[in-house]
């Protein structure tokens, strides 16, 4: 069964990055990815995260913050949490150019200790005319240095980034 990201927006897939794992299971992929805390971790432009209380949903994920080099704090707000296959977040703050960003991160299992993380981000408005042309060349250098430093973390083997920009 494919996964219908219109249910979360319309805007075109931009960028692509896939890491190939082995020797961890979905879950304890999942549960890295899923976890905002580690975040600065492994992307580049992250300098902290500050949790927010769950407001009661029916996601085992509350919503965050992160500050971002470049992009100051951006909120991250869960619309889909389906351990350990994907989540589903959009991010938007007031210096954070992508107005209307919407990210999937899946994971597919090949085996109980193999399987490919996907990352999938949406969009098609960019605020200004100089991260409209800076973004298109910045983000896919950005996350696939992200992708270098998440894949010890996740057993990876292979990184991938693919821009539609």
């Amino acid at each position: 069964m494919t996964f219908d990201i219109t249910h979360f927006t319309q805007a075109t897939l931009k960028l692509e990055t896939q890491i190939q794992y082995q020797g961890k299971s979905a879950t304890e992929v999942f549960e890295t990815l899923g976890d905002p805390e580690l975040i600065p971790q492994w992307y580049l432009l992250a300098k902290a995260v500050h949790l927010h209380e769950d407001q009661g949903g029916d996601s085992d994920q509350a919503d965050f913050t992160v500050e971002f080099t470049f992009f100051g704090e951006v909120n991250e707000e869960i619309l889909h949490w389906d351990p350990p296959r994907r989540y589903v977040y959009q991010a938007s703050g007031p210096g954070f150019p992508i107005k209307d960003y919407v990210a999937c991160i899946e994971i597919e299992e090949h085996s109980p200790t193999t399987g490919t993380m996907s990352w999938r981000i949406y969009c098609d408005q960019i605020d200004g005319a100089h991260y409209a042309k800076v973004l298109p060349v910045m983000l896919p250098a950005i996350n696939e240095a992200s992708m270098e430093r998440l894949a010890p973390l996740i057993g990876g083997t292979q990184c991938s980034v693919r821009s539609y920009f």
